[in-house]
């Protein structure tokens, strides 16, 4: 062990000026490691979601079509006025075509006289960019042969993928209601979905009071969708609602439709809130013929709604079924009764737009024009409209 000492006091010396140093080293601690649990964040529950705009009358026969083909822009020439980004704010649009959609021509001038109508089946694949589904039920659906005529029309409606529903025959109580499939959006995924809505057209021109058992045909489906009511009934011409009408809409309210929007006075009229639920008693033009008549018969208000089912469960449900739902006469109603035990709570939001025509073609109205469309259509006044049905 001598060797080892002198070893050390040799090398200890040399370090300079006799100093001696000691140096020690310790070894690096160990990094502490902390294990945090962390948890994954719970997906929010996936809903749908869909926009709706609902328009008035919908006629290109007689001078629309006369105009058409004189415009030089062929069957496109009856949308031309609207843009492309109105489209685009809603994922459906809905209307009243009041016109038997057919080849066999109703010549110009008995439309004029007798008011016997057609209208072209040429000019729906133009529409069917903006219209998803149009109603039937109104007083001109039978005008050219009656059930022929019907018959033609919901053929040409189907091969351009325009959803129909409703008849001029409410003694035809199967025909009144039409579950359709309308374009949705999942609200987390942002995924293209659709969702089934029961489409219920009514027609009661003039003022012709409803049964028990045609408003009861609603119930049914009340149980499991959305309602909404598109009645087709009142005065023409006048802009505030009659009693009748008022009488007959409440009781389609109470009956289970969630929204009234009606048509055929051809101007706008008055709306209400009744137990919640939204009434808009007249939309009144979208397109037609009748600027002769005034300013009124030029104006249409668009009623928006925007649906949301946040129940995940049912939201499946909902579009796992809907995709059936755009054949005509189809189970839906019996695929959901047999699905859902209830129908679940729908979140909803409302908006209004207001059209002009007043230069044959329909356009977004402008402030001035849409100011009066609002006061006419009392939608600045609503109060007590349910955000949920």
């Amino acid at each position: 062990m001598l060797w080892a000492v002198v070893a050390c006091a040799v090398l200890l010396a040399g370090s300079g000026a006799g100093a001696v140093y000691a140096r020690v080293f310790h070894p690096a601690p160990k990094p502490v490691v902390v294990k945090v649990q962390t948890q994954k964040p719970k997906p929010l529950p996936e809903g749908v979601t869909s926009h709706l705009l609902f328009v008035g009358d919908v006629f290109w026969g007689r001078s629309v079509q006369t105009s058409a083909e004189q415009s030089g822009k062929g069957y496109a020439d009856i949308t031309s006025g609207l843009s492309a980004n109105d489209r685009a704010q809603y994922d459906a649009w809905i209307a009243n075509f009041e016109c038997p959609i057919t080849n066999k021509d109703v010549p110009y001038q008995l439309q004029v006289d007798a008011l016997k109508f057609n209208c072209r089946p040429e000019y729906l694949p133009e529409l069917a960019k903006w219209f998803t589904a149009a109603s039937q039920a109104n007083n001109h659906t039978d005008n050219n042969d009656g059930v022929w005529g019907l018959d033609q029309t919901r053929t040409n409606l189907q091969a351009n993928h325009i959803q129909n529903f409703g008849t001029y025959n409410m003694a035809d109580t199967n025909d009144i209601c039409e579950v359709v499939t309308l374009p949705a959006t999942t609200t987390v995924k942002d995924s293209h979905v659709s969702l089934p809505v029961a489409l219920c057209g009514y027609m009661y021109v003039v003022d012709v009071t409803p049964t028990d058992a045609q408003l009861a045909v609603m119930q049914q489906y009340a149980k499991v969708m959305p309602v909404i009511a598109m009645p087709h009934m009142g005065v023409e011409y006048r802009t505030t609602a009659e009693d009748a009408k008022v009488s007959a809409y409440h009781r389609m309210i109470d009956n289970g439709a969630d929204m009234v929007v009606a048509a055929h006075p051809h101007v706008v009229q008055n709306s209400e809130a009744y137990k919640g639920r939204l009434i808009a008693y007249s939309m009144g033009n979208f397109l037609f013929d009748q600027q002769s008549l005034g300013r009124d018969t030029t104006l249409g208000l668009g009623v928006g709604l925007k649906l949301t089912v946040k129940d995940p469960a049912a939201a499946k449900i909902y579009e796992a079924i809907a995709p059936t739902c755009a054949a005509y006469k189809d189970t839906c109603l019996e695929q959901l009764t047999a699905k859902l035990k209830t129908r679940p709570k729908i979140d909803v939001a409302y908006n209004f737009a207001c059209y002009d025509e007043q230069n044959k073609l329909p356009h977004l109205g402008t402030p001035d024009v849409c100011a009066g469309v609002e006061k006419t259509a009392t939608t600045d006044q609503l109060a007590g409209l349910a955000t949920s049905w």
